[in-house]
């Protein structure tokens, strides 16, 4: 058992590296948008604009906003958020300089202008999302400081995201889903944390709440399934939800992670069932079903003793 489970830890590790974390960076690219601030305009300023009233720090952060290269543009905001330490327009400069390190590829800047700007901004609940989900895969790689850091931090979150208030500049449509990949981040997080305390059943509870939010989460999926099945006495649904992550790995064109999850998988079932017939057929069936059928528990049968 402990193999197998060795096994399954090992897929989890490249699964936090990928679609969700990807999703949760880019949804906050195209929601940070910080308006190009107006420099002593001739009429007032739209309602929410800000204005910066010195040429040089203007000219400064346009700039470094509109650099091309990744890379350099994070730069360039780095050193205007250095020299211009109360600016105007500092939060949207650190949210923009975290965007661009996304774009870059460095999630190690990313996580570090994350922290900058909830330390300039406690309740920015985009950069809490951003240092849970980085956080989380340092927990899989055995980060016990970074565990610590983000189940303290979902926790934090859960509570935040029904209080979190639209942003002046963020469209509704952006508003609504941002809102759900962050509800379903930080309830994902904390049946994460559950799960590595081995506590399965509320691992069980956060991780079901959300596949409801976000039933595509392939890394949810597949910690409910270990959840599942190193429960005593083993739940069967857990197969389902095998079976369900190793499709939405294939669909996301993640081969390598299928092949590893379905070793740890199968050989449970196996195991479970006493041979592994009708495994090729559950994991078919899930392509088409967000949840396990009602009756699931009831198909698969343990073997004969």
């Amino acid at each position: 058992m402990k193999r197998n489970l060795d096994c399954g830890l090992r897929v989890l590790r490249r699964l936090h590296g990928v679609a969700g974390l990807l999703s949760l960076l880019l949804a906050c690219a195209m929601a940070a948008g910080a308006q190009q601030p107006a420099q002593q305009p001739a009429q007032q300023p739209a309602p929410g604009q800000k204005v910066i009233q010195s040429k040089a720090e203007y000219d400064a952060y346009m700039s470094a906003l509109n650099t091309q290269d990744a890379t350099a543009r994070a730069e360039g905001l780095a050193a205007f958020v250095q020299n211009y330490p109360t600016s105007v327009v500092l939060g949207g400069a650190l949210e923009q300089e975290m965007a661009a390190w996304q774009a870059a590829g460095d999630s190690g800047e990313v996580k570090k202008t994350a922290k900058r700007l909830l330390d300039l901004d406690h309740g920015n609940i985009r950069a809490l999302g951003i240092v849970v989900a980085l956080d989380r895969v340092s927990a899989t790689q055995g980060d016990q400081a970074a565990l610590s850091e983000m189940c303290a931090d979902a926790s934090g979150g859960m509570l935040a995201v029904p209080m979190w208030q639209k942003p002046a500049n963020m469209a509704q449509a952006d508003f609504v889903s941002l809102s759900k990949l962050m509800n379903a981040l930080f309830t994902g997080a904390e049946g994460f944390c559950m799960v590595q305390n081995k506590d399965y059943s509320q691992g069980k509870k956060w991780l079901t709440q959300a596949l409801q939010i976000d039933p595509t989460s392939a890394q949810d999926a597949y910690e409910l399934a270990i959840a599942d099945l190193e429960t005593t006495p083993l739940d069967t649904n857990g197969f389902w939800y095998c079976a369900r992550a190793i499709q939405l790995s294939k669909s996301a064109a993640f081969p390598q992670d299928a092949s590893d999850m379905e070793k740890y998988c199968k050989g449970k079932y196996t195991t479970y069932h006493g041979a592994d017939e009708g495994w090729d057929a559950l994991v078919e069936s899930s392509a088409t079903q967000d949840a396990p059928p009602r009756d699931f528990g009831k198909q698969i049968k343990p073997a004969q003793k």
